[in-house]
């Protein structure tokens, strides 16, 4: 049995008391699950994703991240387990080329500049931006923001990676890119979690899936066999 990297049980949230956002979620992932979470907008999708890390922390249940709470005073090592690909790219680049980007955070931690280098140069190759290294974040198409994005957290090998609506707002070229980036980081063995709105990609690179519906999970099967549900179908794939 592989390790269990999240584990969800029983849990709610609510921005306002009489507002709930999630309620009852219980789940888990296990070391190399790619999971897909679908639903249409504002059904908790992004916020399960936030509470992972401790961004929305009066949770009412359990959360765990690799055995730990994820609770105040464990949130810095819970955060060494898992990257976060933002929904928008300009939240998670603030430094002025991409290299310094990507290398921010391994020199945020301490690593010798040959370490920092190698690991720079090691997510621009994986994700096939070597040519951008050098490039201002201003001069970027969305596209390539979103590429750096994702360069910043493979470049801190995290065991756990979440991705917020990482195909919102790109070109078709892009999209299929990104999506096949994220099947090769998971078959690598890094536990993925996904939420997004193409419902048909998520299904088609996930292992498992969940689907949100009101803050609630309504159905989780198999994602090979979800593509083949009629209720999916209509409502998700346009089918």
């Amino acid at each position: 049995m592989s390790h269990i990297h999240i584990n969800f049980e029983h849990v709610n949230y609510s921005y306002e008391k009489s507002v709930p956002i999630l309620q009852d979620i219980t789940f888990t992932a296990h070391e190399n699950d790619s999971i897909g979470l679908i639903g249409a907008n504002g059904v908790g999708k992004s916020t399960l994703l936030k509470l992972l890390v401790g961004l929305n922390p009066d949770y009412e249940g359990s959360i765990r991240v690799e055995e730990m709470p994820v609770v105040k005073e464990m949130l810095p090592k819970v955060r060494e387990k898992i990257g976060y690909v933002f929904q928008d790219s300009d939240s998670q680049l603030f430094m002025s080329t991409v290299f310094e980007d990507v290398a921010f955070a391994p020199r945020n931690y301490g690593l010798p500049e040959t370490e920092v280098e190698q690991r720079v140069s090691h997510a621009l190759e994986q994700i096939h931006i070597g040519h951008l290294r050098d490039k201002q974040i201003y001069k970027l198409s969305g596209g390539e923001k979103k590429m750096a994005s994702i360069a910043t957290i493979l470049a801190m090998t995290p065991d756990i990676i979440l991705m917020d609506e990482p195909s919102m707002g790109l070109s078709p070229i892009f999209v299929n890119e990104i999506f096949d980036i994220i099947k090769e980081v998971s078959a690598g063995g890094t536990t993925v979690l996904l939420v997004e709105q193409n419902a048909k990609k998520a299904l088609g690179i996930a292992d498992r899936a969940y689907v949100l519906e009101t803050g609630n999970i309504v159905l989780t099967g198999e994602a090979k066999a979800l593509m083949n549900d009629e209720s999916i179908k209509k409502a998700y794939l346009g089918e």
